[in-house]
């Protein structure tokens, strides 16, 4: 399985101006890898202030919200302040077959 670093997927961002398609460059098609990409490069959006990539970062997490990942994703949603990404954690946590 080739490797695939938040550097190499920041480089795809500043030159392509597009998330990279995890399932294309490292052959795994996973919901989770794109969502833990999306965490890291929101992270780094905020830290260097690329408000372009926070914003894409921000919409690609609102689209795959799952169990096993709504944890961290409302975490880095307050800690980042996108008021979007956390609303939308929020309703998906309020779900009565989620709160099981």
């Amino acid at each position: 399985m080739p490797y695939f670093s938040n550097l190499q997927a920041l480089l795809h961002v500043i030159y392509w101006d597009s998330l990279p398609d995890m399932q294309e460059l490292t052959g795994i098609n996973s919901k989770w890898a794109t969502t833990l990409m999306a965490q890291h490069l929101l992270a780094a959006a905020d830290r260097y202030g690329l408000d372009r990539l926070r914003l894409m970062c921000e919409a690609s997490l609102c689209e795959d919200v799952a169990i096993n990942t709504v944890a961290t994703t409302l975490a880095l949603a307050e800690q980042h302040h996108c008021f979007q990404l956390k609303a939308v954690c929020l309703k998906f946590i309020a779900r009565p077959e989620n709160l099981r």
